[in-house]
C-alpha cells in the first residue's frame, strides 16, 4: 500500500516531538537525581559541644556588722561585734527587774562585697529561752536591700515581761538575719 507523503510527515514530526519531549524529560531527570544526589552528599551537620562554670566565691559576698550605734533604756547594757568575725554581734543586759523594763540595741550592717552584688536582709528570726519573763523581737530597719557600701541597722528590744520573786531570771536571746546576694 502507499502511503500519502503527508502521512510519512506526521509519523517523522510524532517522532521528533517525541524525542524532545524523551530528551526534556532526561534532563529533568538528570537534573533531579544530582540534586538529590548533591543533597544527600552535601548535608554534613556541624556540633560543638563542651561545659561552662562559673565557681564559687565567698569572698565577694560580704555583709557585716560595722558598729553599734546606740543602746536604750533601763539596766546596765553591753554590746559588742566580734572582732575575728564582725558577721556576730551579742547584748547583755542585767538590771531588768520589774514588768515593762526594756533595752533595746541598734546595730550598723554594712553590705562591703567586692562586686556588684546588693545584699537583701530578711526577717530576723529570734530565740528566747525564758519567754516566761521576757519578750524578744528584732527588726531590720529600712532599707532592707542594700547596694554595695549601703547600710541600714538592726534593733534588738529585750522587754521584762513579769517582776522576778525571790530568784534572779536569765534568759539566752539568739537572733539570726539571713542576708541573700542579688543581682542588681
Amino acid at each position: 500500500m502507499v502511503q500519502a507523503p503527508y502521512q510519512d510527515f506526521e509519523k517523522e514530526r510524532g517522532m521528533e516531538i517525541m524525542k524532545k519531549r524523551t530528551g526534556i524529560l532526561g534532563v529533568l531527570i538528570a537534573i533531579l537525581v544530582l540534586g538529590i544526589g548533591y543533597a544527600a552528599v552535601s548535608a554534613i551537620p556541624l556540633t560543638i559541644s563542651g561545659t561552662g562554670t562559673v565557681e564559687s566565691n565567698p569572698e565577694a559576698f560580704k555583709v557585716q556588722f560595722m558598729e553599734v550605734a546606740s543602746m536604750e533604756g533601763d539596766g546596765t547594757k553591753q554590746a559588742t561585734i566580734d572582732s575575728s568575725d564582725p558577721t556576730k554581734a551579742s547584748i547583755s543586759v542585767t538590771g531588768l527587774n520589774q514588768s515593762g523594763a526594756m533595752a533595746s540595741f541598734t546595730y550598723t550592717v554594712q553590705n562591703i562585697s567586692d562586686e556588684n552584688i546588693n545584699a537583701e536582709l530578711q526577717t530576723p528570726t529570734v530565740t528566747n529561752s525564758n519567754p516566761d519573763y521576757f519578750v524578744v523581737d528584732a527588726v531590720v530597719n529600712n532599707p532592707t536591700t542594700l547596694a554595695v557600701n549601703d547600710q541600714t541597722s538592726i534593733t534588738v528590744n529585750v522587754l521584762a515581761i513579769k517582776t522576778p520573786i525571790g530568784d534572779d531570771e536569765t534568759t539566752n536571746i539568739e537572733v539570726t538575719v539571713n542576708a541573700n546576694p542579688v543581682e542588681p
